[in-house]
């Protein structure tokens, strides 16, 4: 790859192929889908302020695309923690060196702070932090959070949102406003991360700096730019024309052309594992399929290996088991979704009172997505695969706020949809517990709900494993849901550059899911 087109000055950047003004300093690019609505990340859900708010803020703990390789968090300003025998005191030790943009230090009371404020506004971190009963700073670099009941998990799902809604703010900057959304540093943000805010210009990108004071040591690149692209044909072109070294899966293209990227030797093609799973719910509260009988069919139904074929070009790696590989340490062998059986699922409708009628329809459902293009994609063939048994199946397809209107509503059939099953699977509550936020299935099971608390509050790995591997075969036997595939989204990086978190040498070092602090140029 030239490096002419990372090095061009900020005149030259949008012109491909002109470097006229270079910089000596290293200019990293990446392509983001949507101009952020907020540069203060904390609360509102924003997909384009998380990029550049992940880079300028600290968290206290985080995790990004390494969880994949066991680790399931890590700490940006905690250096360290423990977690009582009771699980019911968390005590984190913080960097003694880490700074805010301004040069003041950061304390323990900023973090106290923070979450404080998260919740009494409710801020969406609220729902990680909604355990805490109150919080002490013994001194600048220690806080202790005590909870009202036990929590084995609440460091790891502190750092699952983190990526998102949990940045720490400076107090001595926004104790005297109203919370986060309003005053002076809403869009001209203090942090205390890897990078410094520099400009916003609207309509086109946000840059940062490399922040030369940060506790970590400064990054690898001087300069760190967001590109707001929200057609991924441009993205794709401006990437083969060399303006960004960085292709993210966003804006990947089809699977089935990957090859032609794995033959091109300055490019390498990445397929970074997940702990998301692409799944499909079942209206449990909705007739027909409020009959078990009815789901079993639907789960004979599925053929995942035609799935893979026709939507991902047989790249993505079918999953027949309530979790996903990343998380195989918790994995339930026995407990196991049905493999395609056509014959089965037709005995199964007929069983259930639901024989073909003389049109050769049994009954009509409806199938739906969020604006995912793999669930469009996987939503299309399920569709085909449910009306060869006789079910009367339609693709409704929403924007993306409709969808997710309905989903909360239960004003659906069966739509698409993920479950994230770590950094623990402690996650497991918010998708299948009775009343969880995103239960969109209404799946109401009491010693489901019994054993995700009992794991919750213990400490013995063994004994939490146990009560996973006992909630896995609760789904399995109940279908609330069906596991179909691993996701492994593609992404592109241009030969020499190294650090991104979808690479080995960007895990656990990113910082976030979004933190680009490990990422390093190609040596001159």
């Amino acid at each position: 790859m030239s490096a002419r087109f990372i090095k061009a000055g900020l005149g030259a950047l949008f012109c491909l192929g002109t470097a006229t003004a270079a910089w000596a300093e290293t200019t990293l690019i990446v392509p983001i889908t949507s101009e952020p609505r907020t540069l203060s990340p904390a609360f509102a859900a924003d997909t384009g302020g998380y990029h550049p708010g992940s880079n300028i803020y600290c968290h206290l703990v985080v995790m990004d695309w390494g969880v994949t390789q066991g680790v399931s968090s890590y700490g940006d300003l905690a250096k360290s923690w423990e977690m009582s025998e009771d699980a019911k005191t968390a005590t984190f030790h913080l960097y003694e060196d880490a700074k805010w943009h301004d040069g003041e230090p950061v304390t323990s009371e900023d973090v106290q702070f923070t979450f404080e404020t998260i919740l009494e506004k409710k801020y969406p971190f609220a729902a990680y932090l909604s355990n805490v009963d109150r919080m002490e700073t013994p001194d600048p670099h220690t806080l202790v959070v005590h909870l009202k009941e036990p929590d084995s998990p609440f460091v790891a799902m502190q750092a699952q949102a983190a990526a998102w809604t949990g940045k720490i703010y400076p107090k001595h900057i926004w104790e005297n406003e109203e919370g986060f959304d309003s005053g002076a540093h809403v869009n001209e943000p203090i942090g205390c991360g890897p990078f410094r805010f520099k400009e916003w210009v609207r309509g086109s990108h946000v840059e940062l700096v490399a922040n030369e004071d940060y506790f970590r040591g400064p990054p690898r690149v001087d300069r760190l730019l967001f590109r707001f692209i929200s057609d991924a044909n441009v993205a794709r072109a401006a990437f083969e024309a060399g303006e960004f070294p960085y292709l993210p899966y966003d804006y990947a293209p089809p699977l089935a052309e990957l090859p032609t990227f794995e033959a091109d030797p300055n490019i390498e093609v990445i397929l970074a594992d997940s702990h998301y799973g692409r799944d499909i719910y079942l209206n449990t509260k909705r007739e027909p399929l409020s009959d078990l009988t009815v789901r079993q069919a639907i789960s004979y139904a599925v053929d995942r290996e035609e799935m893979n074929k026709l939507a991902f070009a047989g790249i993505w790696r079918p999953a027949y088991h309530a979790i996903v590989n990343s998380q195989d340490k918790w994995l339930n062998e026995e407990a196991r979704f049905p493999d395609y059986d056509p014959a089965k699922a037709e005995e199964l409708l007929d069983e259930a009172g639901y024989p073909k009628n003389d049109d050769g329809w049994r009954f009509k459902l409806s199938v739906t997505n969020p604006n995912f293009s793999d669930c469009k994609n996987m939503m299309e063939v399920l569709v085909q695969q449910l009306r060869r048994i006789g079910i009367d199946a339609r693709w409704d397809q929403y924007d993306g706020s409709t969808w997710y209107d309905k989903a909360q509503k239960a004003d659906f059939d069966i739509t698409c949809y993920f479950v994230r099953y770590g950094p623990d699977p402690d996650a497991y509550r918010e998708h299948f517990s009775t009343g969880g936020a995103r239960n969109f299935s209404g799946y109401a099971n009491l010693e489901f709900d019994r054993l995700a608390n009992e794991a919750r509050s213990l400490n013995d790995e063994a004994e939490r494993r146990k009560r996973y591997q006992q909630m896995q075969a609760l789904l399995v036997n109940d279908l609330p849901y069906i596991n179909l595939f691993n996701v492994s989204q593609p992404s592109l990086i241009r030969d020499g550059w190294s650090g991104f978190n979808v690479q080995p040498s960007g895990f656990n070092k990113s910082i976030t899911w979004f933190g680009h602090y490990a990422v390093t140029p190609p040596a001159n």
